[in-house]
Parts: C-alpha cells; sequence; structure tokens
C-alpha cells in the first residue's frame, strides 16, 4: 500500500521523515519513538505473569 498524504503516514514512516529532515527535530523524534514502545510495554506488564509462567513450564525437560 503507498500512501501519499503525510496525514496517513504510520509511525515509524513519521519519526523517519522527522528524522532524515534537514533540521533534525530530536525532540519529537524521541517522544514518537516513546509513543511507539508505550503499547508494547504496557502489553508486557499486562501478560508478564502468563509470559513468565509459559517460560518456566517450557523449560522444564522431561
Amino acid at each position: 500500500m503507498l500512501v501519499s498524504d503525510s496525514a496517513q503516514y504510520t509511525l515509524p514512516l513519521g519519526l523517519q521523515t522527522l528524522f532524515v529532515s534537514e533540521q533534525r527535530q530530536y525532540d519529537l523524534v524521541l517522544a514518537g519513538a516513546v509513543l511507539a514502545v508505550v503499547p508494547a510495554v504496557a502489553l508486557f506488564v499486562v501478560l508478564r505473569k502468563q509470559l513468565l509462567e509459559g517460560l518456566s513450564t517450557g523449560a522444564v525437560k522431561g
């Protein structure tokens, strides 16, 4: 899918656009990077117990 309108850019594409511009706006790039990471961290926090139990169960030999 090709996106020609900058209003429809995905988060990684928007961050790349900010980073490669002539005036790098590090504050906006870092804020966008934090927004990109927050959902993954929140999901890990919610599912932490199940993930660790699954890893422990799979690690037992026998």
